[in-house]
């Protein structure tokens, strides 16, 4: 076999991984008629069709819409409690920081970099928080799941670019590991994020 034979092979194969590898990264949303509870608990009635993600084996993903919300579930997968930090970018030049742990919060990625946060004030999103055991030890009971309610009209674009960061906790309430999905991501610019189509 001649070398340009071989070096053309072998490009093509790179560009199937490649086009492989993009693919990974889109993730088409399923419609769901079941109405869901944004309580921290994953009922299987109500997010039974969701399309699943593994998050670099630290966390599932579940994504799911209806007529007016996208729902986004991040269930841990060893860890007794997790902190979530949702960055979605509805359009070019938007980028959102959703946050949710014992509190929710939002920031927006501006010229000079993320806004001051906005803590309780969220707007056409909710998500479940941490519940408090014990004020004297400061101590929260174990969340392992955080789920999102977003208003469609809020972002109205049919794509999301989505990135998580994902804080897993301790039953000390301590911070065990931090995880970024997709990997090798920056919370300033999309490039890598995960692509929702909620066509």
């Amino acid at each position: 076999m001649k070398l340009p034979t071989i070096l053309a092979g072998t490009l093509a194969l790179v560009h199937i991984f490649s086009e492989a590898e993009v693919q990974d990264l889109r993730a088409p949303v399923p419609h769901t008629q079941s109405a869901v509870m944004i309580d921290g608990v994953l009922s299987p009635d109500e997010w039974q069709n969701a399309k699943r993600i593994d998050a670099a084996g630290v966390a599932l993903l579940y994504f799911q819409q209806s007529t007016d919300f996208v729902y986004i579930a991040v269930q841990y997968k060893t860890s007794p409690s997790g902190i979530v930090d949702l960055y979605l970018c509805p359009s070019e030049g938007e980028v959102y920081n959703l946050h949710a742990s014992a509190k929710l919060g939002e920031r927006k990625l501006q010229a000079s970099g993320y806004s001051d946060w906005s803590w309780w004030n969220n707007r056409d999103w909710t998500a479940n928080v941490s519940r408090v055991d014990s004020f004297e030890e400061r101590t929260f009971l174990p969340t392992p799941l955080r789920e999102f309610q977003i208003r469609r009209a809020r972002f109205p674009s049919v794509t999301w670019r989505l990135r998580f960061e994902l804080t897993a906790m301790t039953t000390k309430n301590e911070t065990q590991a931090i995880s970024l999905f997709p990997r090798d991501t920056t919370d300033k610019a999309t490039t890598g994020w995960l692509v929702l189509d909620l066509t």
